[in-house]
């Protein structure tokens, strides 16, 4: 009885130990020592150099000289030139239309006419001046009082009217002789035809448009400079003293245009000539104007692609050398001008810098760096002081897309 009740003490007991047993002589685990993880990031070594500054801007070719040209005669069209279509060239003095001219060439004869017998009549009434002026020296003192209406008698009105009628004619046929000569319409510059109004066979009123016309010899691009980058432009005056010597053109900016035709870009040199002079109030932009010389190629080929009127295109102007400063791509600058930095144990650590000021893709900076940093151009995700960080240095940053 008693080894019935004791029996089930043993096990236990029994099963305690060799629990303790096998829990004592177990094989300890082995034990991994914790390692700082890291981020790659790609970094550049900022160096501080002299860099002149460009200034960039955007605007519309558009022409220096633009033209609506309009017939100051009347008549219908009789001959028309090859030119004389849309988008044709043409130069100084060629004839681009030729009118009727039988109604002002008959004018002229019927007005020389008037001239030769206006010109006949004033002899006349010289010679009966000249008969006046004998037989007044040929009369006495007393027969001379008598007569009271001296300038009459010696025909002085009369010939003042037969001069008068000789230049009133003369002035007919002059002005006749002028619009004969305007039944030839003639190009006033070397230019390009944009769009006409008329054709041959048709009839043209004195101040009817016959076409639009813009000269070739330069374009002109108008770019808008923010208020806070002309300080470092030496911009050409706008104001030309009366008798100072124009020579804007010598002294002018260098200017770069560049456009995307089809899948290639093409590029023309330009020079800033001159400013508007005013600041628009609204924008608060200064607007100059860049002169690009021969645009379609027509005299010296200067450029790899015609520059068309119309054309949209990107301006970048020379601007001032701006010293010991740092140039780093925009997408480097955090917000309230930060940057993440690499210190020389990879730490990463958080500078504000001081902006000099920036321009499209690249931003100028001077002071808030130290010797060893790097700056770090990839975007992280709630970054911290202190981070560890795996560096790849990239040499052209400006060309990581954002």
């Amino acid at each position: 009885m008693l080894l019935r009740i004791l029996l089930p003490i043993f096990i236990i007991i029994g099963s305690i130990g060799v629990t303790v047993a096998l829990v004592s002589n177990r094989e300890q685990p082995a034990q991994e020592e914790l390692t700082e993880a890291s981020i790659l990031v790609e970094v550049m070594q900022p160096q501080v150099e002299d860099a002149y500054i460009t200034v960039s801007s955007q605007g519309t070719v558009e022409p220096r000289t633009r033209t609506n040209f309009v017939s100051e005669v009347s008549g219908r069209v009789i001959e028309v030139s090859p030119a004389f279509v849309a988008g044709g060239f043409f130069r100084n003095g060629d004839v681009l239309l030729k009118l009727d001219d039988q109604n002002y060439r008959a004018a002229v004869s019927r007005d020389a006419a008037s001239v030769a017998t206006a010109n006949s009549l004033l002899e006349q009434e010289r010679g009966q001046v000249y008969v006046a002026q004998r037989e007044w020296y040929r009369m006495s003192e007393q027969q001379q009082d008598q007569i009271r209406a001296k300038d009459l008698y010696l025909r002085q009105p009369q010939l003042e009217e037969a001069e008068a009628r000789l230049v009133s004619a003369e002035a007919d046929l002059e002005k006749s002789k002028a619009d004969l000569a305007k039944t030839m319409i003639v190009a006033p510059y070397d230019g390009l035809v944009s769009a006409k109004s008329t054709d041959i066979g048709q009839f043209v009123s004195a101040g009817s448009a016959i076409a639009d016309i813009f000269a070739i010899d330069y374009a002109e691009v108008r770019l808008p400079i923010p208020e806070n980058k002309i300080q470092y432009l030496n911009l050409p005056s706008s104001v030309n003293r009366a008798g100072d010597h124009d020579d804007s053109l010598a002294t002018s900016l260098e200017v770069e245009l560049s456009s995307m035709l089809g899948d290639q870009e093409f590029h023309w040199n330009g020079r800033l000539s001159r400013t508007e002079g005013v600041l628009d109030t609204r924008t608060r932009v200064l607007f100059s104007v860049v002169q690009v010389s021969d645009p379609y190629n027509l005299y010296d080929n200067l450029h790899q692609e015609p520059l068309l009127i119309g054309t949209y295109v990107n301006a970048d102007i020379q601007g001032q050398l701006l010293e010991d400063v740092i140039v780093l791509p925009r997408f480097a600058i955090q917000a309230n001008d930060l940057v993440w930095v690499a210190d020389q144990e990879n730490r990463l650590y958080v500078r504000t810098v001081e902006v000099v000021t920036s321009n499209g893709d690249e931003i100028y900076i001077r002071g808030g760096l130290e010797a060893g940093d790097r700056v770090v151009l990839t975007r992280m995700e709630n970054p911290l002081n202190g981070t560890l960080v795996e560096t790849q240095v990239q040499n052209n940053p400006l060309n990581i897309l954002n």
